[in-house]
């Protein structure tokens, strides 16, 4: 016959397993998706996403101009023919992110990590590139013209050379 202190430990234990599973749970999905669902809503829902957790996100073909995304986490995100015009991505981490064919028109990458980003077949008119981390990135038939590129880093002489003859300006040397 179990006792009641007995009892209460072998409640404790199960409780304790109970909690592990739920949470391993939650990291198992947080580990399959990357990203915070609630950070996907609040930037549907309010354009307004500072800080998020985007990861691997998909908003392919979205139409999210002028969003307000500052320092998010949009490492993997798929955002291939998203629309978006005028965003502020300033310091947000995008590296290998899927934007091909997005319209980009006037968005604000300042200082953003697009390392091995696919910006293939973009509207990159007017974009502030200034001090972007370009290596690896895909630029090719962006449309470049007024796309301000003072800083940026990581670009090979190839993509300097397309950006200059397509309307960039400030390239480095």
């Amino acid at each position: 016959m179990i006792d009641s202190r007995n009892s209460w430990l072998l409640n404790a234990a199960l409780i304790v397993s109970f909690g592990s599973v739920l949470m391993l749970s939650v990291i198992h999905q947080q580990m399959a998706y990357g990203y915070e669902e609630a950070d996907v809503q609040r930037l549907i829902n309010t354009n307004n996403c500072r800080d998020c957790d985007l990861q691997s996100a998909d908003l392919s073909s979205f139409k999210l101009d002028r969003a307000f995304l500052r320092y998010a986490e949009m490492q993997k995100a798929n955002l291939e023919d998203a629309d978006l015009a005028f965003a502020d991505f300033i310091a947000a981490n995008m590296r290998e992110s899927n934007l091909k064919g997005a319209n980009l028109e006037g968005a604000n990458f300042m200082h953003t990590k697009l390392e091995g980003a696919n910006l293939s077949e973009t509207n990159l008119q007017r974009t502030d590139m200034r001090d972007a981390r370009l290596s690896g990135t895909n630029l090719s038939n962006a449309d470049v013209q007024g796309a301000d590129f003072m800083w940026a880093k990581g670009l090979t002489n190839k993509q300097k050379a397309y950006l200059r003859k397509n309307g960039a300006k400030n390239v480095p040397e």
